[in-house]
């Protein structure tokens, strides 16, 4: 990535990373006189370029990964995976799929965290992936 993306993901990064009320949803836009709605789209651009891709977003956390497990492990690492259920009542998701039954609608999402196996403290998210209705269709299809 270029510079002006790198800067942008930096920043994306520390939204994240901003302390925000325990009830409020999503993450805290960054105090720094920008709104909200610019920082939104400001995401959006970013998303949307060509020039940004998963691996170069997954580069930096592989990259922390290998180096936490030298330094932070002894003969193995351990990696911690997790499926979450994520329901939403409301119909204007339409990518939503049925998980149980026909009224149970929303997502899976999976974890995966790499952890020493001397402390048992996080090291680096090596995997996300949420299931979404098209992606569990397509993976159906394919093993037809």
């Amino acid at each position: 990535m270029d510079a002006r993306l790198s800067l942008r993901y930096e920043r994306m990064v520390q939204s994240y990373m901003k302390v925000s009320e325990p009830l409020s949803a999503g993450m805290k836009a960054l105090n720094d006189g920008v709104s909200s709605f610019a920082h939104t789209q400001a995401a959006w651009r970013f998303y949307a370029n060509p020039m940004v891709s998963l691996s170069v977003l997954q580069a930096p956390l592989t990259a922390a990964a290998h180096e936490g497990i030298t330094e932070r492990c002894g003969s193995y690492a351990l990696c911690i995976h997790d499926w979450s259920r994520l329901a939403y009542r409301h119909a204007n998701k339409a990518d939503r799929y049925a998980i149980t039954h026909a009224s149970d609608q929303g997502y899976d999402l999976q974890s995966s965290l790499v952890i020493s196996d001397q402390t048992g403290e996080p090291i680096a998210p090596v995997a996300q992936c949420l299931v979404s209705g098209v992606g569990r269709q397509a993976r159906m299809r394919r093993r037809c």
